[in-house]
């Protein structure tokens, strides 16, 4: 029964995901000279990959990008996530869920350029810091990797807020009143009740929120203004300049690290787990 709900889901991934490897697997071995690329295998886009300080500096961009916009959203996100759990209105908690969810109902090139005219030189945010007289001169904040990151958190709160919402809702009310009759303060029942038992939520938020950070290509590409260099945004402009070989193989890096990324905290997070119940 489980095999037939899963298998067609599984079926068309594999059917989508192989062929598409191996087309990149196969592109990223040939010969680009210039104009064309050459059916020749020579691996060069390899060597030019792997041996310029280039790239690598713009791996660490990447995920220096990615953590920043992660940690923010958690910041942001549990504390939003935690309210809306404790909202018993239903009226109020889905004005939240909308408010929540607002983001990903607009384009994301659409709300790349709303975020262009709020944070330019003369935008909202500038005249605001400068009437209140925070700062005397306009304060860059697009084009750069603050605007990116700004950008990011807009788009990616919500994979961050509904995770741990999830988890918070179903805990047991009866843990709290247990912990207060025995005289734990709202603040310790946080700490030693609520939060260990929500924190698969947050794993799972943090997670999801990496992933998409690392695989981004709009906000980078037009709140970057070509500063904010990533791995999507190069493959984009290698594939334009026919350069396919060179973008295949930053394709199969960026594959390569998301993935790595992934079933890395999988494990560590499975052992700690496992630490914690006293399993052996």
């Amino acid at each position: 029964m489980l095999l037939g709900l899963v298998g067609p889901a599984v079926a068309f991934s594999l059917v989508i995901l192989i062929p598409s490897l191996a087309l990149l697997l196969v592109n990223s071995a040939y010969h680009f000279d210039r104009i064309r690329v050459v059916p020749i295998v020579t691996f060069e886009a390899y060597r030019t990959f792997f041996t310029d300080i280039f790239f690598a500096r713009i791996i660490l961009t990447q995920v220096r990008l990615a953590v920043v916009t992660t940690l923010i959203c958690l910041l942001l996100g549990y504390p939003a996530a935690y309210a809306i759990a404790k909202i018993r209105r239903p009226a109020w908690v889905m004005a939240a869920y909308i408010l929540v969810f607002s983001p990903l109902l607009t384009s994301s090139v659409v709300r790349a350029y709303g975020w262009l005219i709020i944070l330019a030189r003369g935008g909202i945010v500038n005249w605001g810091l400068q009437t209140v007289g925070l700062v005397e001169s306009p304060v860059r904040l697009v084009f750069n990797f603050t605007g990116v990151v700004i950008g990011l958190v807009h788009f990616l709160l919500p994979f961050t807020i509904f995770p741990i919402i999830s988890v918070l809702l179903r805990l047991d009310p009866a843990l709290k009143e247990a912990a207060a009759d025995l005289g734990a303060t709202r603040l310790r029942t946080f700490r030693h009740v609520t939060w260990p038992l929500s924190f698969p939520g947050v794993y799972a938020a943090a997670q999801l929120t990496f992933v998409l950070s690392m695989n981004a290509f709009v906000t980078p590409q037009l709140l970057g203004g070509g500063r904010v260099l990533v791995l999507p945004v190069l493959i984009y402009n290698n594939i334009s300049d026919l350069q396919w070989p060179l973008a295949a193989v930053q394709a199969l890096a960026l594959i390569a690290l998301v993935w790595t990324t992934v079933f890395s905290s999988n494990l560590i997070f499975r052992r700690a787990l496992a630490v914690s119940s006293g399993a052996p």
